[in-house]
């Protein structure tokens, strides 16, 4: 049985959180602690699936980063506020049962106000929490929580139950003394060897030799290729979105934002073992379709005059006017002289596509003056 349910948002504080495990793990043991839903079997009501797995738990630990509040689904809608949200079934299972919430705040987060959670959860807001912070103080906190949660609550046991037990010695009569030691000698002789055969027995541990992304940083839209080889698992899961895979291969990948995989290989006897990684993804703003606009001062010119062409561009990468003008600035102004009736066309373009603008001058051309026509009568000769 678990005795220490972890409660966390991937997203959140997925690292951190691995760290406490980790920590918690070296101290209790793999089988004490419950941290999260990927071995959930198929075709199982998943809120159920929790309720049960918390209410076999002596305390939860609720980890909360500084988005745990307000993290959204891929539809913009608060995580908390929707009753099939992982982390809402969680905290409701525990209080409804009066089992210990501790809130580990890690990332300089804060403790959530009653006002900002769900009402089947704002008991919440009440219960007494811890500072995690980061190296050098992590190790030091991990103990603080150690202490806490083995130290006795209420004056008459711990919070979570320890592996060693005391045993109380009861005084033995002095005449029953040497029956009870040869007893004694042979029972644990026959405890020996039940050992030495036990162990002898029993299937090699899980290990993973191999976990790893060839590159561990990718630009936005690139592959990685995640690698892992482990030894004695007969079954190998890849979480976040992978799920069961051969125990040891490869596989391209392309995650859209920083990801932390979580590697579990379990042996026979339920043992178990674990390592994550995390994939970084380099964000590059996503570049806009521009804008622009062209105009003239003055749309009617005679011929010989000029006017001004002024023009304004949005997320441009490249503009261009034509005719006769080429490539310029993506804002400015310009003196023409057009000879005749033309229109000008600027093109900016980007990366994302293009946009055009046009605007006509035309010129007017004066008149030509004509010389009147004088036309001289024939003269006339008279003879006699």
């Amino acid at each position: 049985m678990a005795n220490i349910f972890i409660s966390y948002r991937r997203e959140d504080s997925a690292d951190v959180t691995g760290r406490i495990h980790d920590r918690l793990v070296e101290h209790f043991g793999d089988s004490a602690l419950f941290m999260d839903v990927d071995d959930i079997p198929l075709g199982v009501d998943f809120s159920k699936y929790i309720d049960e797995k918390v209410g076999k738990c002596e305390v939860l630990l609720a980890v909360i980063g500084r988005d745990w509040l307000s993290s959204t689904d891929a539809s913009g809608n608060r995580r908390l506020d929707l009753p099939g949200d992982f982390v809402r079934i969680e905290l409701e299972s525990a209080l409804k049962r009066n089992i210990p919430v501790i809130p580990l705040l890690v990332r300089r987060a804060s403790m959530p106000k009653a006002k900002d959670l769900p009402e089947s959860i704002r008991d919440f807001s009440k219960r007494n929490g811890m500072l995690v912070r980061p190296d050098p103080d992590f190790r030091t906190d991990c103990d603080r929580l150690i202490e806490g949660l083995e130290r006795d609550r209420t004056g008459t046991r711990p919070i979570v139950s320890t592996r060693k037990k005391s045993v109380e010695n009861k005084p033995k009569s002095n005449h029953k003394a040497l029956l009870i030691g040869v007893l004694g000698i042979a029972l644990v002789s026959a405890l020996v060897g039940l050992f030495v055969w036990y162990s002898g027995s029993q299937s090699p541990a899980p290990s993973i030799v191999e976990f790893q992304a060839n590159p561990n940083r990718i630009d936005q839209g690139a592959t990685t290729k995640l690698r892992w080889v482990t030894n004695n698992a007969r079954k190998v899961t890849i979480h976040p979105n992978i799920g069961t895979v051969p125990s040891s291969g490869s596989k391209d990948i392309s995650p859209t934002e920083n990801t932390t995989y979580t590697l579990a290989a379990r042996g026979s006897e339920n043992r178990s073992v674990k390592q994550r990684l995390s994939v970084q993804v380099n964000s590059s703003p996503v570049a806009s379709i521009p804008k622009s606009s062209l105009s003239v001062e003055k749309s009617t010119i005679e011929l010989g005059k000029s006017t001004t062409l002024r023009w304004r561009t949005r997320d441009a990468t490249d503009v261009e006017i034509n005719p006769g003008i080429g490539r310029v600035g993506t804002t400015g102004s310009l003196k023409i002289s057009p000879r005749r009736n033309t229109t000008y066309t600027l093109t900016a373009k980007s990366s994302s596509g293009t946009a055009t603008s046009t605007t006509m001058v035309k010129v007017r051309r004066p008149l030509t003056p004509t010389t009147p026509t004088i036309v001289t009568p024939p003269t006339l000769i008279l003879t006699q």
